[in-house]
């Protein structure tokens, strides 16, 4: 492909070096076997020199660049000089085409971009380019052109093609060729061709989805604040707010509205009970709440859960469209991939656009974040040694040691001198000598006492992250589940190895799960390396295809917005909205985690 860009550019050169004869060709006539035929989309047009002559004039004056600015990368801007002198300077975009570009925007908002164009900028480029004299329609010809390449590239995250195959920021997937693209979208339909550069991420079109229903949830009018009490609001309790509660689960869609029946209202989620209490039925609804806002689900309405119920619906909003920026921007997941949403506690094994597998996972601390990153899976270790790292070894072991040696023999853990590699007896190590920690190296040995579990699965990286068993099985039972030193623990870790082994042709999955049984390490490389993402995204949708808003464990999320308004009840208090306190400036409402 590089070959054909030099071509164009080639190409282009020798355009513009003697350009008019050869626009003279182009006027805007269609012969077909005998005398020409008028296009009628073409009627008034200036002759095909003019306009070509003013075209060429203002690619020559690097028009181009100025119309587009930073907008777009510096290769669209190098195939939209490509695009007109492959078309000896022609105009692009034919009236068919220009007419289609006026639904652009709304395609736009779907993806929840905001193209920076207005319908009536839209309009009058359309009315330039096809009215006035020469001089203006090369203008709006121009205009036309930008407008496409800023809206293709908002959708695209980022055009860098120079008429070839683009690679993109991360590991560089390919799309088509830019110079074509753009001729094809004013020649015939620009919205089909534009979309042609909207990611591929199963997760977006998802998301896309999502964003609709949440507008419509704006549309209808969102939601309001359920207002704070003197004590947490459980199960069993009569309480004046739970109305409230009830109306604004309704508001989002966690309570069906009720079946209408022209002989008698059906309420499917009618409590049977007074209005006033909280009673089982309204506590699923509160756990399932819970669940898709990364919190406990005790359906218990204490502080994190009020918290999350009163974030207004343009917050989501935004949540969701940030989500889709993400994906804009790393459209090449790989085509068999690993995808783990870090605040969601979940990792997915993907092929293509099917879902392969899903599991639990634990994460870093607070204390220990994981972090965020792509790279490549190379290989798995069956029944890994644990080698310490220093920061980790000084956090949590160091002061064990100092009070009893004797901890290292009793955890499995093996001491080596770092400098000679020799074993060194715990009992005759000064640890409270400065700089110890960086002298001995603590490695525990394979087997069920292992931190690691059974397995660890390896894509070297900086952070020391990597994916794992743990012996620690009972921490799964728990729904927030931060709780790693900063490595990702799966809840199934064999399977998820299997799933490695099963694509590789250089890796049998019989012989890795025998020798994983016989407890014997050994390091197993793939001969294709699997990508994996480790993502913090505030919105996601589940495997069974419902919206989740995790909770933000490690503060790192836009603080989210509070509904207007309060839910009235029958004993309102005058009292200040705690709420306030609590999503304010003291923080995100992940402090008040339980």
């Amino acid at each position: 492909m590089r070959g054909l860009a030099v071509s164009a550019i080639a190409l282009s050169t020798a355009m513009i070096g003697a350009p008019s004869a050869m626009a003279e060709t182009h006027a805007p006539l269609k012969r077909v076997d005998g005398p020409a035929i008028v296009v009628e989309s073409m009627l008034g047009e200036p002759k095909g020199s003019e306009i070509a002559a003013a075209i060429e004039a203002r690619v020559m004056a690097d028009r181009i660049d100025m119309t587009l600015g930073k907008a777009v990368s510096p290769g669209a801007k190098e195939a939209a000089r490509l695009a007109y002198a492959q078309g000896v300077f022609a105009p692009i975009w034919t009236r068919d085409a220009a007419e289609k570009l006026v639904d652009a925007n709304a395609t736009c908002k779907e993806n929840g971009i905001d193209s920076g164009y207005t319908d009536a900028q839209i309009r009058a480029a359309i009315d330039a380019r096809f009215m006035g004299n020469a001089d203006a329609r090369a203008d709006g010809d121009l205009m036309l052109t930008a407008t496409w390449l800023i809206m293709a590239s908002k959708l695209s995250g980022g055009l860098s093609d120079e008429g070839g195959m683009v690679k993109s920021t991360m590991t560089g997937p390919t799309r088509s060729d830019l110079v074509v693209a753009l001729r094809k979208a004013g020649q015939s339909d620009p919205i089909a061709t534009m979309k042609e550069f909207s990611s591929l991420a199963p997760q977006y079109s998802k998301l896309r989805d999502a964003l609709k229903t949440y507008r419509d949830h704006a549309a209808n009018g969102g939601w309001m604040k359920i207002r704070d009490g003197k004590e947490m609001l459980e199960p069993g309790m009569n309480d004046p707010r739970v109305p409230a509660l009830r109306e604004r689960l309704k508001a989002e869609g966690y309570i069906q509205p009720a079946a209408f029946n022209f002989f008698m209202p059906v309420l499917d989620d009618l409590p049977e009970t007074a209005p006033t209490v909280y009673d089982e039925t309204l506590a699923v609804k509160v756990q399932a709440f819970q669940a898709a806002h990364g919190l406990k689900q005790d359906g218990v309405i204490g502080p994190a859960t009020l918290a999350a119920l009163n974030e207004s619906v343009e917050s989501k909003i935004d949540r969701i469209e940030r989500a889709m920026n993400h994906w804009r921007s790393r459209s090449d997941l790989g085509e068999r991939h690993i995808w783990v949403n870090i605040p969601s506690y979940r990792a997915e094994a993907w092929t293509g656009d099917r879902l392969d597998i899903a599991m639990d996972t634990i994460v870093g601390k607070k204390r220990t974040p994981t972090t965020a990153f792509s790279d490549e899976i190379e290989y798995i270790v069956a029944n890994p040694k644990w080698f310490l790292p220093i920061g980790l070894f000084k956090r949590q072991k160091l002061r064990k040691l100092r009070k009893d040696p004797g901890y290292a023999a009793r955890h499995n853990y093996v001491v080596y001198d770092r400098a000679s590699g020799a074993k060194v007896n715990p009992h005759t190590i000064d640890w409270n000598e400065p700089g110890v920690s960086r002298k001995i190296q603590m490695v525990q040995t394979p087997g069920p006492h292992n931190a690691l579990g059974q397995l660890k699965i390896i894509f070297p990286n900086k952070h020391s992250i990597y994916l794992h068993d743990t012996p620690d099985r009972h921490l799964f039972e728990r729904d927030v589940r931060a709780l790693s030193s900063g490595c990702v623990r799966l809840l199934d870790p064999v399977k998820m190895a299997n799933w490695l082994t099963d694509g590789d042709e250089g890796v049998s999955t019989e012989v890795f799960n025998t020798t994983l049984q016989s407890r014997e390490r050994e390091r197993f490389y793939l001969d294709k390396h699997v990508q994996v993402h480790l993502t913090y995204l505030p919105a996601v949708v589940n495997p069974d295809g419902h919206v989740e808003f995790p909770a933000d464990i490690y503060q790192q999320f836009k603080k989210p917005t509070l509904a207007k308004g309060t839910y009235p009840d029958d004993i309102v208090e005058e009292q200040e909205d705690l709420y306030v306190e609590i999503d304010g400036e003291s923080g995100s409402r992940s402090d008040t985690l339980q």
